[in-house]
């Protein structure tokens, strides 16, 4: 008995290991799919522009009406200066709406991640932030390119108008 729970619990370390493997490159960024609470704890730059984003009544007003079906993956990378600045601000704008679904994807420099979702949606610059109305993701409503036109908040809003 002890060397089948032995066995298991060797495997099951051995995937975990395999696992974190995936989740950095050899410069220390970010690779992949990663939880909100692993980014603002492992990336100084982004726990802190996460605390000094400013969100206004009115903004909060808005994301609060947002739908529960709102999907939004960031294509993102630790090492951009865009992504510092937008995402910890679209996260900090997503607290006033929990119901809404975002998938954080960690990028390289070639704009690459290991579950290759960053090709599969055409992902070229960082931040890409990819907003959907469903829970298939096969409607998308439309991408914020590296900044907002307006602003997030605008932006996501005239997707939803449109």
């Amino acid at each position: 008995m002890i060397k089948v729970l032995l066995t298991v619990f060797t495997i099951a370390f051995c995937h975990l290991l395999s696992l974190s493997v995936h989740a950095e490159d050899n410069n220390g960024f970010a690779l992949g799919v990663i939880s909100e609470a692993r980014l603002l704890s492992d990336f100084s730059a982004f726990n802190k522009n996460f605390n000094e984003s400013l969100i206004t009544e009115q903004e909060k007003e808005i994301v609060a009406q947002w739908p529960e079906s709102l999907k939004i993956d960031i294509y993102f990378a630790t090492w951009c200066h865009d992504s510092e600045r937008e995402v910890p601000k679209l996260l900090k704008l997503l607290q006033g709406n929990k119901q809404i679904s975002a998938t954080l994807i960690a990028l390289d420099y070639q704009k690459e991640d290991p579950q290759q979702l960053a090709k599969e949606n055409n992902v070229k610059y960082t931040p890409t932030i990819v907003v959907y109305l469903d829970e298939s993701k096969t409607e998308e409503l439309g991408r914020i390119i590296e900044r907002p036109n307006t602003s997030l908040v605008a932006d996501i809003n005239q997707l939803l108008l449109d």
